[in-house]
């Protein structure tokens, strides 16, 4: 059974708009039903003590868009691992200051041009790009829409949503030196995870980072998700 290191904000990196223990507790419900065994952990010193090479590790944290004080240990951290990630929400905005983890994640948030409006209803789309029938076609749930990622060229966007006439990717898989990574917009609060297709979703995509030569997001969980959408 893979495990799961969950890095949660809470105490090294966290901000006042996101209630990241609950989002954290959820996120574990989901991996745990996916077969994963959790270990939540919210001090960046612990990740790197219990961090293996064979751990997917899962970003829920953030501290808003200025450095923060243990970036250059977050880093160390990240550079020593091998392993998949999993990154949600506002983990796009993490290490500001280096390149290696937009290079890493597949994308990131841009000060001064990425933005979301006000939360409320979200409807993602399959991307056409994506030729997989077992993934749904469209997911509704609650949220904040970001809106004008950096998305790189590499990655391969899964899902878009509809804001301002322009198409904005929000949820998406990368590797990097053959190292799988998978980024979901979703997570602003836990209404966010409360559709199944969303909870299908976020365990095909943990899957898919966890395996290094497995199958794209899809069949298992996905297929669920198109049952249940």
């Amino acid at each position: 059974m893979t495990r799961a290191v969950l890095f949660s904000g809470g105490e090294d990196y966290t901000d006042p708009w996101h209630p990241f223990a609950e989002t954290s507790a959820v996120i574990a419900d989901v991996l745990r039903a996916a077969g994963f065994r959790v270990l939540t952990v919210m001090d960046v010193g612990e990740v790197g003590v219990v961090l293996q090479d064979d751990d997917l590790l899962v970003v829920n944290a953030g501290g808003g868009q200025q450095a923060h004080p243990k970036d250059d240990e977050l880093l160390a951290v990240l550079a020593g691992h091998s392993g998949g990630i999993l990154a949600f929400h506002v983990a796009a905005t993490l290490l500001p200051s280096s390149t290696s983890w937009e290079q890493r994640l597949g994308g990131r948030w841009i000060r001064g041009r990425t933005m979301h409006p006000a939360r409320g209803d979200v409807r993602l789309i399959r991307d056409a790009d994506v030729d997989d029938e077992d993934l749904p076609a469209i997911i509704d749930t609650v949220d904040e829409a970001y809106s004008w990622l950096r998305v790189g060229s590499a990655a391969r966007v899964m899902y878009r949503h509809d804001y301002a006439g322009e198409m904005h990717p929000v949820v998406w898989t990368n590797v990097d030196s053959g190292v799988r990574a998978a980024y979901c917009a979703l997570g602003h609060d836990v209404e966010a995870f409360d559709s199944p297709a969303v909870r299908a979703l976020v365990a095909s995509l943990a899957r898919w980072a966890a395996t290094p030569d497995g199958p794209d997001p899809g069949p298992s969980g996905a297929a669920q998700a198109r049952a249940i959408a």
